[in-house]
């Protein structure tokens, strides 16, 4: 019997793995999907390969669906993985002499098709400034008379983050981050008292003044003016997120782009407010806080054993769809000082909660934010090929929608990225009929860029939701292995 080893590690480095089904309606065990299980059971010895085995209980699918694995061992110490056939256990004690082996196997039931696609194999798509409200007429009229050309650039709404998930489809949102160290740096725009908005709390019924008021990552777009937010803060934002994808956990991976802003109090060190070291540190932190390790897609789960991250992607690593859904992929936007901040704290991304947009070949780089489309298609389509995950833009400053153009949609759409940012998510009432959707409506759809075997690939089902069944298995080790 062949075996793929994986260490058993963090919670953080869950390993999915899928196990051979029977037919429906075949005879053998099968697990109340309704109930926690325990099993109890004894180890064998795998005597050519020097390993401990164990002949998991069959678990019934339905058509075109099948079980996906995450093993959980008790120990550290302990390797746990699935045999070739994908029909036993297989433990590795790694010079261990317990008289028990534990461990837990969560299992969830995904599109069957999700053992042939991997997450850089499909298109999405997404918001640009996805948190963002237009500002009110009084406070435009001031941007106007000042910057007319970033006025007309900024007259969009978007949908609270929940409803852009749910209504829209969107499966990418972008969050412009303040770090507010002290406090209250945002609490009462300039722009308000300019325009002479006496009760212009009313006129802003999303305004949290507690939150504004509290230290922390603030989601403003520019601060005193365009000021207008759907989610106040990061916190906030990711635990709607969270919410939303916990109740539609069979969702594709969602990307989470997140451009740095500037530190607001800002150390006497750091004059120029960019987030250094402690500023991402602190970004982590409200991260982790929201969203457990095993929902983020990391550098460290792609790299796998691989030297560099680079080399995993240029090697295919990217996970399956299985692995990924009800996960997010987080990204740093910020290609200047920022991301050299952000690669001392995490050299080689080693450890790290976001990937960067580094130059290609970089042994960092698997992530890339190539804009336009059009002056780049070819490019664009190059780093696909060699397996890199790109975000690119099917419109920008509303020019597109201003004139009903979907050039630049189209060649974004034919270039293969797999993340495909828009402010026009639905049309604009008012304004254009310019939108950005797929043409069939759907959440996501098979990247251009790769050949396909022909068979029936899920995007997304129509029920969002499936069952975690989670199994604990107590299994003896035999006394010949002890002795």
């Amino acid at each position: 019997m062949k075996t793929n080893t994986i260490l058993g590690g963090t919670v953080a480095c869950f390993t999915f793995l899928c196990l051979k089904l029977p037919d429906a309606n075949s005879q053998g065990n099968t697990t109340d999907k309704s109930k926690k299980e325990f099993i109890q059971g004894e180890l064998t010895v795998e005597k050519r390969n020097k390993h401990l085995t164990y002949l998991l209980p069959a678990m019934v699918s339905p058509e075109n669906w099948i079980w996906w694995h995450k093993i959980r061992p008790g120990s550290k110490k302990i390797s746990a993985s699935l045999s070739e056939d994908r029909e036993h256990l297989v433990i590795h004690l790694n010079g261990e002499s317990p008289n028990l082996v534990e461990l837990e196997i969560q299992s969830q039931l995904m599109p069957k098709s999700d053992l042939m696609l991997k997450m850089n194999q499909v298109q999405l798509i997404g918001t640009h400034n996805s948190y963002h409200i237009a500002p009110e007429p009084g406070i435009m009229k001031i941007i106007k008379s000042v910057m007319p050309n970033e006025a007309a650039n900024i007259s969009y709404t978007h949908r609270p983050l929940p409803e852009q998930l749910d209504i829209l489809g969107m499966r990418k949102l972008e969050l412009d981050v303040f770090h507010d160290i002290k406090g209250g740096a945002f609490a009462t725009p300039l722009g308000a008292t300019m325009a002479g908005l006496k009760n212009w709390k009313s006129l802003h019924p999303e305004f949290d003044t507690e939150s504004m008021m509290s230290p922390g990552m603030k989601i403003i777009h520019f601060p005193n003016f365009d000021f207008r937010s759907n989610t106040p803060t990061l916190k906030t934002a990711l635990s709607e997120l969270n919410i939303w994808s916990r109740n539609n956990n069979l969702h594709l991976p969602i990307m989470i782009l997140i451009e740095t802003k500037n530190t607001v109090a800002p150390r006497k060190e750091n004059k120029s407010g960019i987030f250094e070291m402690d500023d991402f540190r602190q970004l982590e932190k409200e991260i982790i806080e929201v969203l457990k390790p095993e929902q983020i897609i990391t550098p460290n789960m792609v790299q796998g054993g691989h030297k560099t991250l680079n080399q995993a992607i240029r090697k295919g690593a990217w996970p399956f769809l299985g692995e990924c859904r009800g996960k997010f992929i987080l990204a740093l936007d910020n290609q200047g000082t920022e991301r050299v901040n952000y690669l001392k704290l995490h050299p080689g991304l080693q450890g790290a909660l976001l990937f960067v947009s580094s130059p290609p070949g970089q042994p960092e780089s698997a992530f890339l934010k190539i804009n336009d489309p059009k002056g780049n298609h070819a490019e664009i389509q190059k780093r696909i090929k060699e397996g890199y995950l790109i975000r690119t833009r099917a419109d920008s400053d509303l020019r597109e929608g201003r004139t009903n153009d979907y050039r630049q949609m189209n060649l974004a759409f034919s270039s293969g990225a797999q993340y495909i940012s828009t402010d026009f998510p639905e049309k604009m009432e008012g304004y254009s009929d310019y939108n950005v959707q797929w043409p069939d409506g759907k959440v996501g759809r098979l990247n251009p860029l790769f050949e396909f075997e022909q068979h029936q690939a899920t995007m997304e089902p129509e029920k969002l939701s499936s069952q975690i069944i989670s199994r604990r298995f107590a299994l003896k080790v035999p006394a010949a292995v002890l002795n």
